[in-house]
C-alpha cells in the first residue's frame, strides 16, 4: 500500500512540514533556496512560452526530488461569514443547498431594517441561476492556504466578507439599499474558515500553487491567483465527519 502524505498549508510552518515530507528534504533548505532565487531573472532566461511560476516549479523540483511513488491529500480551507453559534452539523452546503437560507436571512435583515419585501424570485436573476445549474459553480468552494484569505490578492473574492451569493442577492432584489443591507448583514454575522479533508488525491503538479506561494512569502513579494489552489465538491455536501476545525473570526 502507497504511504499518504497530507499536505497541510494552515500556516507557513506547517506548509514547510508537508513539503519536508513530500520532498524528503528538510524546511531550511526549502525557505533557503527559494530565497536564493530570483524570478525575474528565471523569466528573463526563459522561452517566456509559460507562465512565469511554472518556470519557478521547474527549478524548484531541479532542486528537490519529488517522490511520485507516494499519495499526497490535502487539507482545505472553506472561508464564509455565518450566524454566531453555526455549527455546520449538516456539513458545508453547496449552493443549491444554501440559497434558500441566504435569502431568508436577508429577508429577516430586510424586515429588521423595516425596508418593504422584494417578492421577485431569484429564477430570474440570471447571475445566481448561472451558479446554481453548473456544479462545478455550486462548490462548496476552498482555498489550499489559508493565509491566502488574508492577502487581499487583486481579482480574487474577499469570502470572509461575504458570500458571493449574498451580494448577489441584495444586488437582485434591493440594489437601492444594497449598502445598507450589507452592513447590517456584515453586522449580524462572523467571519469563519472551516478545515476539513477529503478523500480525493492531491495532483503533484498542483503543488506549482505552492510554491509560488512560499517564494512569495520568503521574498515580500505581492501574491497573485496563482498563489493559491482551489477546490470545488461540486454540489456535494461535504459532511461533518470530513471537518477537522471550525475557526471563528471575531476581527
Amino acid at each position: 500500500m502507497k504511504e499518504i502524505l497530507i499536505l497541510d498549508c494552515e500556516n507557513y510552518d506547517t506548509i514547510l512540514s508537508s513539503l519536508k515530507e513530500i520532498f524528503s528534504t528538510s524546511e531550511n533548505d526549502i525557505s533557503s533556496f527559494l530565497k536564493s532565487l530570483d524570478l525575474n531573472e528565471i523569466w528573463e532566461n526563459s522561452q517566456k512560452e509559460k507562465y512565469a511560476d511554472e518556470y519557478l516549479f521547474e527549478e524548484f523540483l531541479k532542486g528537490f526530488k519529488l517522490d511520485k511513488s507516494k499519495i499526497i491529500r490535502a487539507h482545505w480551507f472553506h472561508n464564509t461569514r455565518v450566524l454566531k453559534g453555526s455549527g455546520f452539523k449538516e456539513g458545508i452546503l453547496p449552493s443549491t443547498l444554501a440559497i434558500k437560507r441566504l435569502e431568508t436571512l436577508i429577508d429577516e435583515i430586510v424586515k429588521k431594517l423595516k425596508i418593504r419585501k422584494n417578492e421577485n424570485s431569484l429564477r430570474e436573476c440570471s447571475v445566481i441561476q448561472n451558479k446554481l445549474t453548473s456544479k462545478t459553480n455550486q462548490g462548496p468552494w476552498a482555498f489550499l492556504i489559508r493565509e491566502f484569505a488574508f492577502e487581499k490578492t487583486v481579482g480574487i473574492h474577499d469570502y470572509l466578507k461575504s458570500p458571493e451569493l449574498i451580494e448577489d442577492i441584495i444586488h437582485f432584489k434591493y440594489p437601492e439599499n444594497y449598502d445598507l443591507i450589507f452592513r447590517e448583514f456584515q453586522n449580524s454575522t462572523i467571519k469563519c474558515i472551516i478545515k476539513f479533508k477529503t478523500e480525493f488525491e492531491f495532483h503533484p503538479k498542483r503543488l506549482l500553487y505552492v510554491i509560488n506561494y512560499l517564494y512569495n512569502k520568503v521574498n515580500d513579494e505581492k501574491m497573485d491567483w496563482r498563489s493559491n489552489a482551489n477546490f470545488s465538491n461540486n454540489g456535494k455536501i461535504i459532511s461533518p465527519k470530513m471537518i477537522l476545525k471550525i475557526e471563528y473570526l471575531e476581527k
